[in-house]
């Protein structure tokens, strides 16, 4: 029996056969994020988060159809924060979890998988050294991913696990567009390369620009911008380009971290202005960015609530959005050409005046924004003009979404591959009142999304 809300996410609540739910986890150095899925319908359950960043305890728990829960706790552990969360989904007269012994496999986000992992696998004791081993790669991300499998491990021996890497889609990349040029020794011995991330977040939309499309022999730039920001460009579903590297602090502006930088500044810093290298590994990671440049915060919404009267805010979201636009531009000339830019994550999802700003000067790739749908959009939906000959979409990413796909495929569910549905999101909806339509000679390449979401 299946209940579906004609609106918003496809979210229901459903009463079917065990082992038809997979939970995603995605942990934190002092958090953890989770949502339940049903997987052979791809309805989103519940999801929710803990989080023990700032005292106290802050927890978060929405089942779907229900209100949101909101709780101040005093743990402080991945172990204790899965138990927890495993509780709450087992709670209440209409559960979203009736048993664990529902569960089919739990799926995590790892952000690092190094050149091992180009895909997904299911967790073992080797999977978990390999893992390890990548943490001296991603400090921040690698060893919090290791601890919440451990704890998810201690309370579900017998579940299968699975490992979603962030740098999997990138592992298209050419051996010319990866490669720094850098003396061998550092590429061959010691595996300098570029690797990329937001991996999961960029292989959604692609997948995603294609189906509102109705193509899949596209050129897509795809801008994920959020508090870490990158962009990929996308040929017939594979990346070939993208902003970010060896490490996330390659590439764009970001909230606190640089983004790129000339390499000679850190060795003057390093020879002339007495920093160590903690130091500057903390002001590039932690106090660069929109905090370094405005001076107020890493938040973007607090930075252009300022642009009217403070000049430090106003270089601060130039300089961010030139960043965009020139990486942008690099990209397409890397595709030789574009028909489609994507938007997506916090800032993209939202910020009607950063997408204004960044597509400003980019007439000239056959991208015009229509600024009433700009600033009256909801995801997913295009937001160029019928005559623009590259179409401009706005797409809530789902990373959650990605993993627990990823995670099905490998623990071999029943559910059919090939329905070719949508359905953490309800369908493309073709409202012929406001269907787009384009010239004839505006239509070589890219075709406007027919509908919006409702």
């Amino acid at each position: 029996m299946l209940s579906i809300k004609p609106k918003g996410y496809h979210r229901g609540t459903v009463m079917l056969e065990t082992k038809t739910k997979i939970l995603v986890c995605n942990a934190g150095s002092s958090s953890l994020k989770f949502s339940l899925f049903d997987s052979e319908e791809e309805l989103l359950l519940a999801e929710g988060g803990i989080d023990w960043t700032t005292k106290p305890t802050r927890l978060v728990f929405h089942r779907t159809g229900q209100q949101e829960i909101r709780e101040e706790l005093k743990l402080e552990k991945h172990a204790d924060a899965v138990v927890r969360i495993l509780d709450d989904l087992q709670s209440g007269p209409s559960a979203a979890l009736g048993s664990l012994e529902e569960l089919e496999a739990v799926g995590h986000r790892v952000v690092h998988g190094g050149e091992r992992y180009t895909s997904a696998v299911q967790i073992t004791a080797e999977v978990k050294r390999a893992i390890d081993e990548l943490a001296e790669l991603a400090p921040l991300h690698n060893p919090a991913s290791l601890d919440g499998i451990t704890a998810v491990e201690q309370v579900l021996p017998n579940v299968p696990q699975v490992a979603a890497f962030d740098t999997a889609f990138h592992a298209t990349l050419s051996y010319v567009a990866r490669t720094y040029p850098v003396p061998q020794k550092w590429t061959r011995e010691w595996g300098l390369r570029r690797y990329g991330f937001h991996g999961l977040s960029h292989s959604y939309c692609a997948d995603r620009a294609a189906q509102m499309i109705g193509r899949r022999d596209l050129r897509l730039i795809i801008a994920h911008l959020g508090n870490g920001a990158s962009v990929s460009a996308v040929r017939d579903g594979k990346c070939v380009d993208t902003s970010m590297g060896f490490t996330p602090l390659e590439g764009l502006m970001m909230g606190t971290r640089s983004g790129t930088v000339d390499p000679g500044i850190l060795v003057y810093l390093l020879r002339h202005k007495g920093l160590d290298v903690n130091t500057l590994d903390k002001a590039l990671n932690y106090e660069s960015g929109l905090l370094g440049v405005s001076g107020i915060s890493s938040d973007l919404r607090q930075v252009l609530s300022q642009l009217a009267h403070n000049p430090d805010a106003r270089l601060a979201v130039d300089v961010y959005v030139h960043r965009i636009r020139q990486t942008i531009g690099a990209m397409a000339a890397t595709l030789g050409g574009i028909d489609a830019l994507v938007f997506t994550a916090g800032v993209g999802e939202r910020a009607v005046e950063i997408r204004k700003r960044v597509c400003e000067n980019l007439n000239y790739l056959g991208l015009e924004l229509d600024r009433k749908a700009n600033e009256t959009c909801k995801p997913d939906v295009d937001i160029a003009t019928r005559a623009s000959t590259a179409r401009i979409l706005v797409i809530a990413t789902r990373e959650d979404l990605t993993i627990m796909r990823e995670t099905r495929q490998l623990v071999g569910s029943s559910v059919s591959r090939t329905r070719g549905n949508e359905n953490s999101r309800p369908s493309l909806v073709i409202d012929k009142k406001k269907q787009t339509n384009v010239r004839p000679e505006a239509a070589k390449r890219a075709l406007p999304v027919k509908g919006t979401l409702q």
